[in-house]
C-alpha cells in the first residue's frame, strides 16, 4: 500500500511544480491507463516478432533466381543480389527460399512451390 501512497504523492508534487489543480488527477491518470494499455501490447508484440536482420533475418526469405544455380549461381533477395547455391538444379527466373547463410555471403537456397 506504501507504493500507492508514494505514487499519489509524485503525482501531487507533480501537479504543484507545473501549477495544475486537483480537477486535472483524474484526466491525468485516464491518459497514463490508455497509454499503457497501448504502449505494452505493442512492446510486447516487437519483441515475439521475427528477427528480420542479419543472418537469422536472411533466413525464410524469398526471392528470384537470377541466373541458373548448378549448384552455384546468383539470386535477387530482399531487394539485393547474393551469391547463392543450391542442392538442386534452379532455373533462372525461378522462386526460391533461403535455407541459411553459409560462408561469408552466399546463400543456400531451395526451390518453392
Amino acid at each position: 500500500m506504501g507504493e500507492f501512497t508514494g505514487l499519489l504523492e509524485l503525482l501531487g508534487a507533480l501537479f504543484r511544480l507545473f501549477g495544475l489543480g486537483q480537477n486535472a488527477i483524474f484526466p491525468a491518470i485516464g491518459l497514463l491507463i490508455v497509454f499503457f494499455l497501448i504502449a505494452v501490447p505493442v512492446g510486447l508484440a516487437a519483441q515475439s516478432g521475427r528477427v528480420r536482420t542479419g543472418r537469422a533475418g536472411m533466413i525464410g526469405e524469398r526471392g528470384v533466381a537470377v541466373t541458373d544455380l548448378r549448384p552455384g549461381g546468383r539470386v535477387h533477395v530482399h531487394g539485393e543480389y547474393w551469391n547463392a547455391v543450391s542442392d538442386e538444379e534452379v532455373a533462372s527466373g525461378a522462386a526460391v527460399e533461403v535455407e541459411s547463410v553459409v560462408a561469408g555471403m552466399v546463400l543456400k537456397v531451395k526451390l518453392v512451390g
